[in-house]
């Protein structure tokens, strides 16, 4: 008969691994022969080490019996430690079946009994009863006792007897706890269902019946939290009642972790804990340093600057105070660990922070918006407030924070900056508005120290921004280079203003030439303050050169500064030129030739001029020099083109040129008495073109005409057509060969030359010859 199929696999498995021992043996065995034949191959290869073979044979065979004795033992040792583990698993074996059998004979007998334990619920009943009437037999005399304890307790708290009140609280609430304690754990065999259904009527009345000392827990800590309140003002008159209180803090921070660190299968918890005194005392503490500090609220929109400077000194005087009787009354009665120095000092710093920003939120005029930022910045960090060298070493101000969080600075500062800029918008308004209705009346400029006209309001205004700057460079580089940003667009805005309202009052005066009265006066003064000004502009550059603000802005300043100084330069000018211009239009004329003393009036009415001119400081009284003597250049050339004198012979152009010599003379001493010392257009102009028509050959025109064109690179065709038709006798060809020789040298205009001639307009061409428009119809 065959044995089971897996019995038969298990067994041709196991003659499969045994020839595959044989063949690794048989393997093993043929390696081995190689390895010895290699080695004896190695060391016989000369015939006179054959004689060492018996040697060699003794060696090998030691070495092979010591192996074989240590795999002896080896082997012996692994079988026994068999052996030993085969005993352990049989004992085993055997312990873990009477096992077994005991806990079915167990469980026979619980299944037995099953029904017998049903009958006992009685019995259990009766002995829950029985523990619930021991513990109250053994708590009644405690029980009697509670009402007068609790009465004794709250006469106790009312003469502020702290300590014997709380150990008159301490039994109450052991009492109570054992109580509730003990019902809680009656009836250990009931499930937690029944007994809260059996107790819960017992919980109930104890409760209500220790009710009151719940009341007195809580009335206990009020006494406690009331002279934290006023902690200062009991530690000056009685430290030893605040000491007290201390204790008891920590008496009941040690129950509080007492309790917390029960164990968590635990179900049941004492009433009323944790009660977390330490906390509730510094919250407490903090009420009355905050009622202390802030005795009363801004509650008005509009805050008045000189109000919120002294209640912001009274809040300094205040915090001071109460940081030097925490360190000098508080700390020694409370514990190290209170760290009340460092605690107080935050408390100050949170209130005085919250305190702030409430008025912050006020609509707060500049000044008043600059106090605040100024005690900010200034005053808080400084010796007289926290930085006080009488203040506790504990107190760091590093530690505290910023007073108010950089964001929120940042947005007061630009609330700032805004408000004044509103401001001085206003201001310099009104200030152009007086200024206007001086410029109308019957009065002279004022004068300063040396004798010029000067106008005052550029200089207010400088003044007035000037000390903007300095009061934002106290609170710091961020206000300063916010302020000198927008104080720099505020000046651009006035010389905008300043040049609209110089318009205005030009027109005022072309309406009517005698209105203003001093309008050339008041014109001398405006350039004498733009003068002055634009030497004060650098004192709005910071010192520093990493402020960017001003470098982007400054140009655009002095840009502005430029067009308000060449406005009223231009105004002044006009008024020359409006005297002149018809003098200069009617004077090229025959009776010119002969004698005039038109060029003589001219003359006089620039010396007049010039005595305005005197009253202007340098470097605009050169530059408005300059300007006439091109202007007069400008109006002279202009009405010698223009004129309809055309020279009959050579004797007329002799005598234009003798003209204009003298002329160029005239002109020159009247520039010389205007303080000019050299004339560079005038005189050399006028004398060139005189040249023109002194020359007698007009052939030598072209070449008359070529070191003209030398000198003053500018000048067109049109220009020396109308010359040449001034001097009368130039023919067809030599206009064309003057034409040809103009357009051969032409020149590029050099980079430092200022054109003379593209000011000056060349007369209309005469229109094309035509038949009446009768004769046409």
């Amino acid at each position: 008969m065959y044995p089971p199929f897996p019995y038969r696999l298990g067994k041709e498995r196991t003659t499969m691994s045994a020839e595959a021992e044989c063949n690794a043996l048989e393997k093993a065995d043929s390696l081995a022969r190689g390895a010895a034949l290699k080695w004896a191959s190695g060391v016989f290869c000369r015939p006179d080490q054959l004689a060492l073979l018996g040697q060699y044979r003794r060696r090998e065979t030691q070495r092979n019996n010591s192996i074989q004795s240590r795999l002896k033992s080896a082997i012996q040792s692994y079988l026994e430690g068999v052996d030993l583990g085969l005993s352990q698993l049989r004992a085993a074996h055997t312990e873990v079946h009477h096992i077994q059998k005991a806990l079915g004979e167990a469980q026979e007998i619980w299944r037995a009994s099953e029904g017998s334990l049903s009958h006992q619920e009685t019995i259990q009943q009766l002995v829950m009863e029985h523990t619930q009437l021991s513990v109250v037999i053994q708590s009644l005399p405690h029980v009697y006792a509670v009402p007068k304890l609790i009465d004794q307790t709250k006469e106790f708290i009312e003469k502020q007897q702290l300590l014997e009140a709380h150990v008159n609280l301490r039994d109450l609430e052991s009492l109570r706890d054992n109580v509730l304690y003990r019902l809680q754990k009656a009836g250990p065999l009931l499930s937690a269902t029944e007994v809260g259904q059996q107790n819960g009527e017992a919980l109930d009345l104890v409760r209500q019946f220790f009710a009151r000392v719940q009341d007195l827990s809580e009335e206990l800590g009020g006494a406690i939290f009331s002279l934290a309140h006023s902690a200062l003002t009991v530690a000056r008159c009685d430290p030893t009642i605040l000491v007290s209180a201390v204790r008891i803090i920590e008496r009941e921070e040690v129950l509080d972790v007492e309790e917390s660190r029960g164990p968590p299968q635990l179900l049941w918890k004492p009433p009323g804990r944790p009660k977390r005194w330490r906390d509730k005392f510094f919250q407490a503490l903090e009420k009355g340093v905050c009622e202390r500090l802030v005795e009363s609220n801004i509650e008005s929109e509009e805050i008045n600057p000189t109000d919120l400077a002294i209640h912001l000194k009274d809040i300094q005087c205040r915090m001071v105070e109460e940081l030097l009787a925490a360190s000098a009354v508080l700390v020694p009665c409370v514990p190290p660990h209170y760290d009340l120095c460092r605690n107080i000092g935050k408390m100050c710093h949170q209130i005085i922070s919250h305190h702030l920003r409430e008025i912050l939120n006020h609509n707060l005029s500049h000044p008043a918006l600059y106090r605040v930022l100024h005690w900010i910045t200034i005053v808080y960090p400084s010796e007289d407030l926290m930085a006080h060298p009488e203040l506790s070493p504990e107190i760091e101000i590093s530690e505290l924070g910023p007073l108010i969080p950089t964001e929120v600075m940042d947005e007061q500062m630009n609330r700032y900056t805004r408000s004044v800029r509103a401001c001085l918008s206003q201001w310099i308004h009104n200030a152009l508005d007086v200024e206007y209705s001086d410029w109308l009346r019957n009065q002279e400029p004022d004068k300063d120290q040396d004798g010029f006209y000067l106008s005052g309001v550029q200089q207010m205004v400088m003044q007035m921004l000037m000390e903007n700057i300095q009061l934002a460079s106290v609170l710091g580089e961020g206000l300063e280079s916010r302020m000198r940003t927008a104080v720099l667009c505020e000046m651009e805005n006035c010389l905008i203003w300043l040049r609209e309202t110089l318009v205005k009052y030009g027109i005022e005066h072309m309406k009517e030439r005698t209105f203003p009265p001093h309008y050339i006066l008041y014109l001398l003064a405006i350039i004498n303050a733009c003068s002055a000004l634009s030497s004060s502009i650098g004192q709005l550059q910071p010192e520093e050169s990493h402020i960017r603000a001003f470098s982007k802005a400054a140009p655009c300043l002095q840009t502005s500064l430029d067009k308000t100084q060449k406005k009223a330069c231009h105004l002044l000018l006009d008024e020359l030129q409006t005297d002149i211009q018809p003098l200069f239009r009617n004077s090229p004329s025959r009776s010119w030739l002969s004698a005039s003393d038109t060029v003589q009036i001219i003359c006089e009415k620039m010396d007049n001029f010039g005595q305005h001119l005197s009253q202007v400081r340098s470097p605009l009284n050169q530059y408005l020099l300059a300007q006439v003597e091109r202007m007069v250049t400008i109006e002279y050339v202009k009405a010698l083109l223009h004129s309809k004198l055309a020279c009959r012979n050579c004797a007329e152009r002799l005598q234009l040129a003798q003209r204009m010599s003298m002329d160029a003379e005239e002109l020159k001493s009247s520039l010389h008495r205007m303080s000019l010392e050299d004339s560079t257009l005038c005189v050399p102009l006028i004398l060139a073109l005189q040249e023109l028509f002194a020359l007698k050959d007009p052939s030598l025109l072209s070449l008359e005409i070529s070191g003209l064109m030398s000198a003053y690179p500018d000048i067109s065709d049109d220009h020396v057509l109308a010359l040449l038709e001034l001097r009368g006798d130039v023919s067809r060809d030599i206009r064309h060969t003057v034409l040809n020789t103009m357009r051969r040298q032409a020149l590029s205009l050099p980079e430092d030359f200022r054109p003379i001639f593209i000011s000056i307009p060349v007369p209309a061409p005469p229109p094309p010859f035509c038949l009446h428009p009768s004769s046409c119809a």
